[in-house]
């Protein structure tokens, strides 16, 4: 008998506390988290949400989840309020968004009440579809547009603003991981059209077969051109050689628009090392640890020693909505150094130098900036802009390289 009230009322548990004596406990994971945001996150200050308000709403919802699936979902529904590429928790199944920007071929931005593609990556399954910039996002995968954003925000109560309607737009035009995606779109010279593309992720694997870099020569201008690699120790190699290669050239154009993925110093700093011929400061940084905010913390150079071949010819860099992380450290690393220009658009404002930090007695796992970093003039790094080019009104264009080949034969 007494067995049999046991097993009754062990059926009659909630799901939450079946999840919590198997090790994981809800409350206590909400506010590992909720201390590991506020003591690492070195971007809290200007976050463009209410954290209070934030932790208020989701902590309800993360405390009686009952499977821990269930709560990473909760605390990615809460991630998308920083509109942080950086700010991630895993681990990922194959219903979540792909990751922004390197799961991502097109941006839109809020035009009015219209959300308007204004940018589409090269070489992408988006560039080689029928959309077009400036075509207006009607739907995406069978939603309607304001459908599409309260999926990304979980159906939230809580009020969004421009800013984050337009990161759920891009977000949900990534797709899916790994799935095929159908957009609605509409313009002002043609019918509504529907688009159907490949997984956001096809183009950027298939850079992993490719060499590491596109190097070429057009009038007497040198082009290197990185293939999301600033990760691969062998990049490092292969750059060496490509300048070697363009030693003779009067200028060279260094190409940053794919490095979504950002990378790591150890690859970074040699090739910045080939532009000085003296250890020189290339970025700023602040590290933010708990009891200490970074506000508080002395700021750092971090510096470039030498590289040969040393190229003393004048350089321009190229960005855009695709240059991530390791490739905003390189871009303002270059201004700092010394290039002529860096052209292109604003970049992907992944937010500092990233670290990972487990949450106790769960596989989650946050990535957060916990390093806030800067150009060496004081300026915080996601406020740097290039210098912009008017497109030229053709697609085939490049209108950016054709503007860096113009400015170093001008020199």
């Amino acid at each position: 008998m007494i067995y049999r009230i046991i097993l009754l009322l062990s059926l009659l548990l909630p799901l939450s506390s079946c999840a919590q004596s198997q090790g994981f406990n809800t409350k206590e994971s909400w506010q590992a988290f909720v201390q590991t945001v506020e003591d690492n996150y070195a971007y809290l200050d200007t976050a463009p949400t209410d954290w209070e308000a934030l932790k208020a709403y989701y902590q309800p919802l993360a405390i009686n989840a009952t499977t821990q699936e269930e709560f990473v979902d909760v605390l990615q529904v809460v991630k998308q309020f920083f509109i942080d590429p950086h700010f991630n928790v895993s681990p990922l199944n194959e219903e979540d968004y792909s990751v922004t920007p390197t799961g991502s071929d097109i941006w839109v931005e809020k035009q009015g009440d219209d959300f308007v593609i204004t940018r589409i990556k090269a070489g992408s399954a988006a560039a080689k579809s029928q959309l077009a910039l400036g075509d207006m996002i009607v739907g995406i995968d069978g939603e309607s547009t304001e459908a599409a954003i309260q999926r990304v925000f979980g159906n939230t109560l809580l009020p969004l603003t421009d800013a984050h309607k337009t990161w759920a737009v891009n977000v949900a035009l990534g797709g899916r991981r790994n799935q095929e995606r159908h957009i609605e779109v509409a313009s002002d010279f043609d019918d509504a059209k529907r688009v159907q593309l490949a997984a956001s992720y096809d183009a950027i694997n298939l850079l992993r077969t490719k060499a590491p870099l596109v190097v070429k020569q057009k009038e007497g201008i040198g082009y290197i051109r990185f293939n999301n690699n600033l990760g691969n120790s062998e990049t490092v190699r292969a750059f060496k050689e490509a300048l070697e290669s363009l030693e003779s050239t009067q200028g060279l154009v260094i190409d940053l628009r794919n490095t979504p993925s950002g990378g790591n110093t150890g690859v970074a700093e040699p090739i910045l090392g080939h532009f000085v011929n003296a250890n020189t400061a290339y970025q700023g940084y602040k590290i933010q640890n708990a009891g200490k905010p970074y506000q508080e913390a002395e700021l750092h150079m971090a510096h470039v020693t030498p590289s040969l071949p040393y190229y003393s010819k004048p350089v321009v860099v190229l960005v855009g909505h695709w240059t991530g992380s390791m490739g905003e450290g390189m871009a303002i690393g270059f201004d700092a150094i010394g290039a002529k220009a860096v052209i292109g658009t604003p970049m992907a404002d992944l937010l500092g130098g990233i670290n990972q930090f487990p949450l106790p007695d769960s596989t989650i796992t946050l990535e957060l900036g916990f390093e806030r970093l800067y150009h060496v003039n004081g300026s915080y790094r996601e406020d740097f802009v290039p210098q912009a080019v008017s497109w030229d009104g053709h697609t085939a264009s490049d209108s950016e390289l054709n503007a860096a080949i113009a400015l170093l034969k001008a020199i």
